[in-house]
C-alpha cells in the first residue's frame, strides 16, 4: 500500500505545481515578491470587479484559487497518511475526496467549472480503486492507468486555469 500513498502524494504535489499558474497572483512563494507586487493590482482589482459586478459570476481567478487551496489541502493531508492502515489510509482518502467535491461544488465560473468538475470525479474514481485494492491486492496492476487518468484530469484543470 506504500506504493499508493506515494503515487497519490506525487500526484497531488504535480497537480499544485501545475495549478500554480493560475492563482492569478492573489498567492505567490515569499521568494517572488516582485511578481507578487506587480499581480496584486490586478488581482485587487479582479475582486473589485466581482465585488462591484455579481451578477457576471465568479472570475476565473477565484475559481481557480479554490483548485489551489483545495490540492493544498490535500497534498498535506495525504502527506501525511499512514500506511501502516491501508484502510485507515484508505478512509483519509475518501475524506479528502469528498472534500475536493465540496471544494470544487463552489466552482461557477463556465471556464474552469468542467475540468474542476471532471478533476473531482476521476478523483473520486482513483479511491474507490484504492478502496478495491485494500480488499484485493491483486486489483493493484490497474494502479497506472488510475495515475494516468487522475494526472490527465489534473492536467486538464491546471490548463484551463492557465489559458
Amino acid at each position: 500500500m506504500h506504493t499508493t500513498r506515494t503515487s497519490f502524494a506525487v500526484l497531488a504535489a504535480s497537480a499544485l505545481l501545475l495549478l500554480a499558474g493560475c492563482s492569478g497572483g492573489t498567492t505567490a512563494p515569499a521568494d517572488t515578491a516582485d511578481e507578487s507586487a506587480a499581480a496584486t493590482p490586478a488581482a485587487t482589482a479582479a475582486t473589485t470587479s466581482a465585488a462591484a459586478a455579481p451578477t457576471t459570476g465568479q472570475s476565473k481567478a477565484d475559481a481557480c484559487q479554490i483548485i489551489i487551496s483545495s490540492f493544498t489541502d490535500v497534498t498535506k493531508a495525504s502527506s501525511e497518511v499512514s500506511t501502516s492502515d491501508p484502510q485507515a489510509a484508505v478512509a483519509t482518502f475518501k475524506t479528502l475526496a469528498d472534500k475536493v467535491t465540496a471544494d470544487f461544488a463552489q466552482i461557477t465560473n463556465a471556464d474552469i467549472a468542467p475540468a474542476a468538475q471532471k478533476a473531482s470525479a476521476q478523483l473520486s474514481e482513483y479511491v474507490s480503486f484504492l478502496d478495491g485494492v485494500v480488499s484485493d491486492p491483486s486489483k493493484m496492476s490497474g494502479l497506472s492507468d488510475q495515475v494516468t487518468a487522475l494526472q490527465k484530469s489534473f492536467t486538464e484543470a491546471g490548463t484551463a486555469c492557465q489559458s
